[in-house]
């Protein structure tokens, strides 16, 4: 369901000196409150420039910017940029600065007292997965790729805003972290619910990341302006099919999450259990291995029938396989790649406390692949059948 209208452009329009057409045409559209709205088109078609007049980075030449239906076009553009938060793939933290004060540079602007800012960046600290303790008083250049990247989100909340900009805020990171980076924004959106608009070129991101996608043309006209299952299903024209590329179906695992799956089981033995237990239970199974648990149910590794019959004595949560581990909030896409490198193409899901929930294996995921395929048949036949014997207007 729609929710209230957050932002609201009208007839937006950019002409830069020197160039013929302009690089953004007469945009308007409406952004719901509380969704992630994904601006995406090929190279130079004016995303950019687009998300950056609607904190005016970017001065608009002429149309109109509504914000909570207040027309913010003529405001003072400070006051606008400090109600939105903002993340670009450079991340722009202050390397002079430590974390803690970046993160509270909009707060100080602000005028929030000391104890109010420490409160708030140990908060942000914390929410986006990181120890207050351990890295508040670090410098960025102390930190990961993706450690910066977090620290980014952190800062862009600061303020508590209700609007995120962000322009391609995981483009510059390797493929896994970039995966584990999204999981966990998609995570903390569920908790947060901002009015997030998103930059990015790549599709597939778009459709993991988006409640709806803008496919823009040259001139951010838009093609399509839908979500994402709909996009994928019914593409506006060959313009947007072609965006989308091939695989479809396959595109749709990442529509689908752990949490919308039933999920399978596994013959668990805890860290401690004596050994004959342990050989006696996988025995009884019809697993090649068992799943190691220590005393709080997070799952430590596999145990298979080789690592039993060497042990001398009880199981031990280093005793385990690696294993790759998922949460209910990751996609079926996301969590696909992680078993393709299991060793029992099986991945673990585990709660918010890392403790174990149940497994996802391959046959789940032909499964879904499957019920998808037949779902784009019977639409293809449907249309096909509508084409053939279209319905005569009422008279």
């Amino acid at each position: 369901m729609t929710g209230p209208t957050k932002i609201r452009l009208d007839a937006l329009t950019k002409r830069f000196p020197g160039q013929s057409r302009p690089a953004v045409e007469e945009l308007s559209m409406q952004i719901p409150e509380g969704e992630i709205v994904i601006f995406v088109g090929p190279s130079g078609c004016g995303k950019t420039t687009t998300m950056k007049m609607i904190n005016r980075l970017i001065e608009p030449t002429s149309g109109r910017i509504f914000l909570d239906d207040e027309d913010v076009t003529r405001v003072d553009p400070d006051k606008l940029r400090r109600r939105m938060g903002y993340v670009i793939q450079q991340i722009g933290l202050f390397p002079h600065q430590t974390i803690a004060q970046n993160i509270a540079t909009v707060p100080k602007l602000l005028g929030w007292d000391r104890k109010r800012v420490d409160a708030r960046v140990d908060e942000l600290i914390g929410l986006v997965g990181m120890d207050p303790a351990d890295y508040r008083d670090r410098y960025p250049k102390q930190l990961s790729g993706g450690q910066r990247q977090r620290i980014g989100v952190a800062r862009a909340m600061s303020a508590d805003p209700d609007v995120m900009l962000m322009d391609e805020p995981f483009g510059a990171i390797d493929p896994i972290t970039r995966d584990r980076l999204q999981n966990e924004f998609l995570r903390l959106q569920a908790e947060i619910k901002k009015t997030i608009v998103f930059v990015t070129h790549d599709i597939d991101e778009a459709i993991k990341m988006g409640d709806r996608i803008a496919i823009l043309r040259e001139g951010s006209r838009i093609a399509q302006f839908d979500t994402p299952e709909r996009i994928l299903v019914d593409p506006a024209d060959e313009f947007v099919a072609d965006f989308i590329g091939r695989g479809a179906s396959l595109k749709r695992l990442s529509l689908s999450r752990v949490r919308d799956i039933e999920l399978g089981d596994w013959p668990t033995v805890a860290d401690g259990t004596e050994l004959a237990d342990a050989r006696r239970l996988l025995a009884e199974s019809d697993k090649g291995s068992l799943l190691l648990l220590d005393r709080q149910g997070v799952p430590r590794g596999w145990l298979t029938g080789d690592h039993l019959r060497a042990a001398t004595g009880p199981v031990t949560a280093g005793d385990g396989l690696p294993l790759a581990t998922v949460r209910p909030g990751a996609t079926l896409s996301d969590t696909l790649n992680e078993m393709l490198t299991a060793r029992y193409s099986t991945a673990v899901v585990v709660d918010d406390d890392n403790r174990y929930a149940g497994v996802v294996e391959i046959d789940t995921i032909n499964e879904a692949i499957r019920g998808m395929q037949t779902a784009e048949r019977q639409r293809l036949r449907g249309q096909a059948l509508a084409e053939a014997d279209p319905v005569e207007p009422t008279r």
